[in-house]
């Protein structure tokens, strides 16, 4: 049998070139810079949803008045159907008098 030669081979072999050394330090470096640009356009698209949030959130407000006001002319538009609405008003607004009636006019009240 032969006996095989024996090496001392330490646990903490760490390489001590200097071109390894470089090498991590720039691949560090390169690391670093690539979070930084990470961090920075996170935190402008986080203010752009929060804009466009509060953007979103005014529309949809303006969407439910507007409807409101769409179903109040859809409901007038159903009264004015109605003759005894479109007399009423033209009486009411455009102070109309029947034949043989007399309009009287009271003076409002002033503070």
């Amino acid at each position: 049998m032969r006996a095989l030669p024996t090496t001392s081979v330490s646990k903490d072999a760490k390489p001590h070139n200097k071109g390894s050394f470089r090498r991590r330090r720039l691949v560090l470096i390169v690391l670093a810079c690539f979070m930084c640009w990470a961090g920075v356009t996170l935190w402008n698209q986080v203010g752009k949803l929060n804009a466009r949030s509060e953007k979103a959130a005014l529309l949809e407000e303006k969407l439910k008045e507007t409807q409101q006001d769409h179903e109040d002319a859809q409901r007038e538009i159903a009264r004015l159907n109605d003759p005894e609405y479109v007399e009423q008003k033209i009486r009411k607004e455009l102070h109309y008098v029947k034949q043989g009636e007399t309009l009287f006019y009271v003076p409002k009240e002033q503070k």
